[in-house]
């Protein structure tokens, strides 16, 4: 039997990412989410814009991860790593979407705003 040389984890399909890439993809998660809390707490945007800057920094939060954590990138070594994240999305957008659905559709069936009978300002607390 032959024996290979060669160590395996020296081949780019199998390394992920360095431990330099893995302190670069904490500290921008870091930097993001503490942007993103920023931005909630100050209360300066309007609703829309308030989204839109949330969203867009989700993004770049899941873009940075994506190439520092995962090591995903362009090359042909990649490629297969890019392929499973390509199939993947579609079905958690999916999964996501049709969970917000529900719960949308569901509320106004299981939790109506009032019942007939009940008064809401009287309701008895814990203690009563």
């Amino acid at each position: 039997m032959a024996t290979h040389g060669q160590d395996p984890l020296l081949h780019s399909e199998v390394r992920q990412a360095s431990t330099g890439g893995y302190f670069a993809g904490y500290a921008a998660s870091i930097v993001l989410m503490l942007a993103a809390l920023l931005v909630t707490q100050q209360h300066v945007l309007t609703y829309p814009a308030f989204l839109w800057v949330i969203f867009s920094l989700v993004v770049i939060a899941l873009v940075a991860q994506a190439a520092l954590f995962f090591g995903l990138g362009l090359s042909p070594a990649q490629a297969w790593k890019s392929v499973s994240l390509i199939l993947t999305l579609p079905l958690f957008v999916f999964t996501i979407g049709l969970s917000v659905w529900m719960f949308h559709s569901l509320a106004p069936r299981v939790m109506p705003d009032t019942m007939p009978g009940m008064d809401m300002t009287q309701q008895p607390t814990l203690l009563e």
